[in-house]
């Protein structure tokens, strides 16, 4: 009896043992990196010079959530066509496609005064998709990213009622690759009181 009670205590403390070794290493492990946390756009991964954006990945679970990136150095107005006021901050999803890969898109409305009153109103909406490759490090990512723009007045002023939701984009362009670097303490020069 006192076997049979010794050896399932040991066979507890062994699987026991096994599972927090495999819960430490799940997030580098055979599920990849972590994409939760925040990122600083750079110009590129080995001098890592801050390119003015940032983005901050959330969520309950290591294969989807929600993400939120804010670009206060894009030009909103596309060299003053668009008389831009507000610029919401950019909204959407990412989800885990392989070990360090994901997917994700996120949208933004941008608003502006209606010429002659005191009434605003949305002018267009950005939505941006694509693809991120995080280094085995976990501490930088390549983006791949499409652009769709789906106005909701033209230039001159009239109605198109595009839906970035049901309709196709009035344009879209692909952009350049993006670098992003991981924002942690650690990367922190600084020493805390």
């Amino acid at each position: 009896m006192k076997t049979a009670i010794l050896r399932l205590s040991l066979a507890g403390a062994l699987a026991l043992g096994l599972a927090f070794s495999g819960a430490a290493t799940a997030g580098n492990g055979d599920k990849g990196c972590s994409i939760l946390g925040t990122w600083y756009g750079v110009n590129n991964l080995e001098d890592k010079i801050p390119s003015g954006w940032v983005a901050t990945a959330l969520g309950k679970s290591e294969n989807h959530g929600v993400n939120v990136l804010e670009f206060p150095t894009y030009d909103a107005t596309f060299g003053g066509i668009y008389p831009v006021l507000y610029h919401s901050a950019n909204r959407g999803v990412w989800r885990r496609t392989g070990g360090n890969t994901f997917e994700y898109s996120f949208m933004s409305l941008l608003a502006g005064d209606i010429p002659g009153t005191t009434e605003r109103e949305a002018l267009y909406y950005l939505r941006v998709s694509g693809d991120i490759v995080i280094t085995n490090d976990c501490m930088s990512e390549e983006i791949t990213a499409v652009m769709d723009f789906f106005p909701v007045r033209t230039i001159n002023g009239d109605y198109t009622n595009l839906s970035p939701f049901k309709d196709a984009p009035a344009w879209s362009m692909v952009l350049d690759t993006h670098y992003s670097y991981r924002y942690t303490l650690d990367s922190v020069a600084h020493t805390f009181p």
